[in-house]
């Protein structure tokens, strides 16, 4: 039996390395972009939710603070997930204006909605 479950509104990994890693250290944005050998407005607008995580910030993040790499891409890929499943009817109606696929009685085949659960 597999269980899956998926979080309506995840955290994006910017708001929790501001809140989590910087601000209880009473580090700076410039003192941390410092740190991790990356601009200053490269880490401002990660922290400000902006841009995604790069798999090479969440290595830096993970070698000068220690937060694991693999969390913060999972909290990007989660947050990117939810966003998208947000316009999930929009991107369903689109797709169902642009099809060109008939069926034999000339209506258009809905979108077949498959769930898989791995594990």
């Amino acid at each position: 039996m597999s269980i899956t479950y998926r979080l309506d509104n995840p955290g994006h990994p910017g708001g929790f390395v501001r809140r989590n890693i910087l601000e209880p250290r009473n580090l700076t944005v410039m003192s941390a972009a410092s740190l991790l050998g990356v601009t200053r407005q490269t880490l401002s607008d990660f922290l400000n939710e902006k841009t995604a995580v790069t798999a090479e910030l969440a290595l830096r993040i993970e070698k000068v603070f220690g937060c694991r790499m693999e969390t913060l891409m999972d909290m990007q890929t989660r947050f990117d997930i939810a966003k998208a499943r947000k316009h999930e009817r929009k991107i369903e109606s689109e797709l169902a204006a642009g099809s060109r696929f008939q069926a034999p009685n000339g209506k258009p085949q809905p979108i077949v909605k498959r769930v898989y659960a791995f594990g």
